[in-house]
């Protein structure tokens, strides 16, 4: 099974030949993205998790958008925008429901205890990219004021 990067770069071509524009500018994005961040961690190239975090980053970028577009108005720019993240989400992994995800911040209970910071960091390396950040610090929030 091909990786992620090695999917996105074959997509890229395909896009490229059949002149999906969109597609091939998201695409040079998330590479580009890459190739930062491998550079910035002075490796060759970035191993799976890596890359599925710089697209992760990349669709929580994409969303900060949406919202700050949707008051403007500006019809282009949110379509482009949300063509790009139905684009950048077909890469990451199933997503978590919330269950999945209060099973996690139960062990992380059993394993590392009450603290927020350190269950965090135990969920979020459970999780590898599944789970967005913000839904997870939400649940865990709610589970210690439960269990306070």
């Amino acid at each position: 099974m091909p990786t992620t990067l090695e999917r996105i770069e074959n997509d890229y071509k395909a896009a490229l030949k059949a002149g999906q524009r969109t597609r091939v500018d998201t695409f040079r994005l998330v590479k580009a993205a890459v190739q930062r961040v491998a550079m910035e961690k002075r490796k060759d190239q970035l191993d799976e998790p890596e890359v599925l975090q710089v697209i992760s980053q990349q669709v929580k970028q994409r969303k900060e958008t949406l919202e700050a577009v949707k008051s403007s108005g500006r019809q282009d720019v949110l379509t482009q925008t949300s063509e790009e993240l139905a684009i950048l989400t077909s890469y990451l992994p199933q997503q978590l429901g919330p269950d999945a995800i209060k099973q996690l911040i139960e062990q992380a209970i059993k394993e590392v205890g009450t603290n927020q910071g350190a269950i965090m960091k135990h969920v979020m390396a459970k999780a590898a990219g599944t789970a967005d950040g913000k839904t997870v610090s939400a649940l865990v929030g709610e589970r210690l004021k439960a269990g306070a």
